[in-house]
């Protein structure tokens, strides 16, 4: 009898009231199993995970998951940073374009703020080289000079957004005047600057097409949809890494209805660092500046600082840091990969996952930063001071901020299946208290 028919034959005669196998005798166990049979050695032991669950629960035999994950998923390379993405970019640029785009790169990563030269973050610097991409490659393929002149800007804006949108049109444009000023210091043209006024107006009347009343289904909604994914993850015969991960998409909808900040911010919270229960029933938040859409000269500022106070969500957290969080890694992030030990994932996979899970569950998608209208129409529409409180809960200065990109109340608590939602939070004695 082979090593692994031995440990499953004693696995199956155990007692409910023994103690599982150790955590060291199950890496020695599938450590030399793979020397043995090599790769079947995984699925052997997963097998071990089930038989033995069935005996002791899937609680108790947890760490069988943590023992064949450590071993089948190896750390990956490291990450791009924003700003060697942006450096990465610069080949796109014509040559003699090159070293001016490099300098103002270099600048704004030390910090090092000049008159007439604002500082630019990581990722309006890639979009800058992005557009200006764009705009060699048409006015190469019309015989156009690099330098922009009214007309032929209102062209290509006219391609753009007939592709795209007048947003997106737009854009470029401004980064495009934005990447010559780089290029040729000084840099002016009253004919431009009226295109790109023009365009940003067309654009303003046209709103974000990107957005459509169906992605309104409340927050509330998709505070509970994160509850009902951790519950999904506690049922699971299994406690491996798919229950770890169903867990770990539980908390990014439910916190992230909690306290609506944008991708880039989620992904930067991790036990001890950005995030700590300091007593029952709270949650406290600390973001850096760095990882807030701020202006660049502001990164090094304040930190974007909350207490949450909820017992159900406290106690999911806690939850989740002492059962699941361990069957990722050994780290301290809060959504940790599950492609890459000892990493977060990305803002970007922060987008398309409430995505998926809110299109899987409501059959339209709302990705994370539509999540923060829900909660402005949500808060606007029934908390009693309305605007500003979704002011507060989104982090803008101004209340006209809120109600031109997000309050879309109107008409909204018409719908049965919102007020349905809503109704049990609408008490005084809500679960949730921001």
């Amino acid at each position: 009898m082979n090593d692994h028919l031995a440990l499953l034959n004693c696995i199956r005669n155990a007692a409910p009231g023994d103690q599982p196998l150790s955590l060291l005798r199950l890496e020695t166990h599938l450590a030399r199993r793979q020397r043995e049979v090599g790769a079947s050695a995984f699925m052997e032991f997963a097998h071990l995970q089930r038989v033995a669950s069935e005996t002791w629960g899937a609680e108790r035999c947890a760490h069988f998951a943590q023992v064949l994950r450590k071993a089948r998923v190896k750390p990956k390379a490291s990450r791009q940073t924003p700003w060697e993405k942006a450096q990465m970019r610069l080949g796109e640029l014509p040559e003699d374009w090159q070293p001016a785009f490099a300098k103002r790169i270099s600048i704004s990563m030390e910090g090092k703020r000049s008159k007439g030269c604002p500082l630019w973050s990581a990722a309006h610097s890639a979009n800058v080289i992005r557009a200006l991409s764009g705009w060699v490659d048409h006015c190469r393929s019309h015989g156009l000079p690099l330098r922009p002149t009214g007309q032929a800007l209102d062209c290509y804006a006219t391609q753009v957004a007939t592709r795209a949108s007048m947003r997106t049109a737009s854009d470029y444009i401004g980064r495009i005047l934005a990447g010559m000023t780089v290029i040729e210091p000084g840099f002016t043209s009253q004919a431009c600057e009226f295109v790109a006024c023009d365009w940003r107006e067309r654009a303003e009347q046209e709103g974000a097409i990107t957005k459509t009343g169906a992605q309104l289904v409340g927050a509330s909604a998709i505070y509970g949809l994160g509850f009902d994914l951790m519950e999904k993850a506690r049922k699971r015969r299994l406690r491996g890494i798919h229950a770890a991960r169903d867990f770990r998409n539980g908390i990014l909808l439910s916190l992230g209805a909690a306290l609506p900040q944008r991708a880039r911010a989620l992904s930067a919270l991790a036990f001890t660092q950005t995030l700590d229960l300091p007593g029952a029933g709270l949650v406290h938040v600390q973001i850096p500046a760095r990882m807030l859409k701020l202006p660049e000269d502001r990164k090094n500022g304040a930190p974007f600082e909350r207490t949450l106070t909820s017992q159900k969500l406290a106690e999911a957290i806690l939850e989740y840091r002492r059962s699941f969080r361990p069957l990722f890694d050994e780290g301290q992030y809060l959504f940790p990969s599950m492609l890459s030990p000892g990493t977060a994932i990305s803002e970007s996979q922060i987008g398309r996952l409430t995505g998926d899970l809110t299109e899987r569950a409501f059959g339209v998608r709302v990705p994370i930063h539509r999540l923060r209208d829900n909660v402005a129409t949500e808060a606007s529409e029934h908390l009693t001071s309305g605007g500003r409180a979704a002011t507060a809960l989104l982090g803008h200065r101004s209340e006209r901020t809120v109600q031109r990109h997000y309050d879309h109340s109107t008409g909204l608590a018409s719908a049965r299946e919102f007020v349905d939602m809503i109704e049990g939070q609408r008490s005084l004695d809500v679960e949730l208290k921001l």
